[in-house]
């Protein structure tokens, strides 16, 4: 029977040459979930041996991910923002990107009394789920196109425990809502890739993400068109409009904010690695 340590080398020799960028973590991580264990008893036990069932599972497990299969959906599981998720390709892998957008939220709802967050696109749920985690006295309304992705985001609800404070509804993002309806703020992290950009991401991206959840249109600005003018109606005054964006687009969307005559504050804020991830406004008192 092989041991730990040699198991761990030949996953990551494999990994590597499959292209894998961060082939000794995910190896290690594999090995976690076969063994029931945590990364640092993995290199306290290097010499212990595996059993034969273990090994030939976590082999398969390798040889999965060696095909480029996301290793959140060989696992099941993913955690953001340090909460736990389910994960399933009927929505997008959470990133930890995407706190960002929720580290504002929360910082610019944490002393209002009863907040109301509106979350277009929430897929797996793991923003609308993060903020009623921090923000114990809102009230989120999440909504998704794709109800397998809501049906997600459900299961996501109950594993945090917040399932009396979120509701889940399926429709194309503001359609079912007009004013008198208010929200203190409205946030989501759309569909932004340009079309022709789809197929030169990595396998992982193009072939295991919903396309949908992906595809912004022929420049990627699509949703953003559509959301900003039909979002302020629904906004409280001093209210909050938030969307993570991708590479590039930081100018784009801030031109299309500074073009609704209701908006001010228009902010650009970096993600952990400096890059330019979220674009946000208020509405004027």
């Amino acid at each position: 029977m092989p041991t730990i340590h040699a198991l761990l080398s030949w996953a990551e020799n494999l990994l590597q040459n499959a292209g894998i960028s961060s082939p000794r973590a995910d190896a290690e991580w594999m090995l976690t979930y076969v063994l029931t264990c945590s990364r640092s008893e993995l290199y306290l036990h290097q010499t212990q041996t595996v059993t034969h069932q273990q090994t030939t599972y976590y082999r398969e497990l390798i040889s999965q991910r060696a095909k480029r299969i996301p290793l959140q959906h060989l696992l099941g599981q993913t955690e953001f923002y340090g909460l736990p998720f389910y994960t399933t390709p009927d929505a997008l892998i959470p990133r930890p990107e995407t706190e960002t957008l929720v580290e504002i939220v929360i910082d610019h709802l944490k002393d209002h009394a009863n907040p109301r967050i509106l979350d277009i696109g929430t897929g797996s749920g793991i923003i609308a789920i993060a903020l009623a985690k921090e923000l114990p006295k809102s009230h989120i309304i999440a909504v998704d196109i794709s109800l397998k992705a809501l049906r997600l985001a459900s299961q996501n609800a109950r594993l945090n425990n917040v399932s009396d404070r979120i509701s889940f509804l399926q429709t194309d993002l503001l359609a079912p809502f007009a004013p008198p309806e208010h929200f203190h703020a409205i946030i989501s992290n759309p569909p932004y890739i340009p079309s022709s950009d789809i197929n030169t991401l990595e396998p992982e991206v193009r072939a295991h993400d919903p396309q949908i959840a992906l595809d912004g249109g022929s420049d990627g600005l699509d949703f953003y068109r559509k959301l900003i003018p039909d979002s302020i109606p629904l906004l409280a005054q001093g209210g909050l409009i938030g969307f993570e964006i991708g590479h590039n687009q930081a100018d784009p969307v801030t031109q299309i904010l500074t073009q609704q005559t209701d908006l001010t504050h228009i902010f650009t804020h970096t993600d952990l690695s400096n890059h330019p991830r979220v674009v946000l406004a208020q509405k004027q008192t």
